[in-house]
């Protein structure tokens, strides 16, 4: 992966959250996380297609996805409920959407595939080739986000 693919995914996440649920996003300093999918409590994971291929993990614990799903819905009690859960992945969806434009401008062709919401690090048996992810720690008014990129370009696109 090079820097324009992860900064494609970095401005997107900024662009979206920013517009639709807190204006102060604040970037860490990303490490690579030998764990994308079993260490969180809810993850939402979105597969991409094309010139980059691979999988985009959103990583969270409970409150920061109730947070999330209370402010999306504008509700006080949010529950992950089949209507919480959709929040998340739509958020999700519009995030890797947006970034899928910004790789085009780059040159880049992209498709994604409808999103999945894991939950207490139960993986489906077909993901389980996912291993290592640089994380991009996001830390927004609602609680702490990690931005997992497991991808790479497909040498035969090219």
């Amino acid at each position: 992966m090079t820097f324009q693919h992860i900064d494609s995914f970095v401005r997107a996440v900024h662009t979206v959250i920013a517009m639709m649920l807190d204006p102060e996003v604040k970037t860490g300093k990303p490490f690579f996380n030998a764990d994308p999918l079993t260490k969180y409590e809810l993850a939402v994971l979105v597969g991409v297609l094309g010139d980059l291929q691979g999988q985009v993990i959103c990583g969270m614990d409970r409150t920061t996805g109730k947070n999330i799903i209370g402010r999306m819905l504008g509700v006080e009690n949010p529950t992950i409920d089949a209507m919480g859960k959709s929040a998340l992945c739509e958020l999700k969806n519009i995030i890797v959407g947006n970034a899928s434009t910004n790789l085009s401008e780059v040159g880049y062709r992209c498709n994604i595939t409808p999103p999945l919401l894991l939950s207490d690090g139960k993986v489906p048996a077909f993901l389980k080739h996912i291993d290592t992810a640089l994380t991009v720690p996001i830390t927004i008014g609602f609680g702490k986000i990690e931005l997992n990129l497991f991808l790479k370009k497909d040498e035969l696109a090219s």
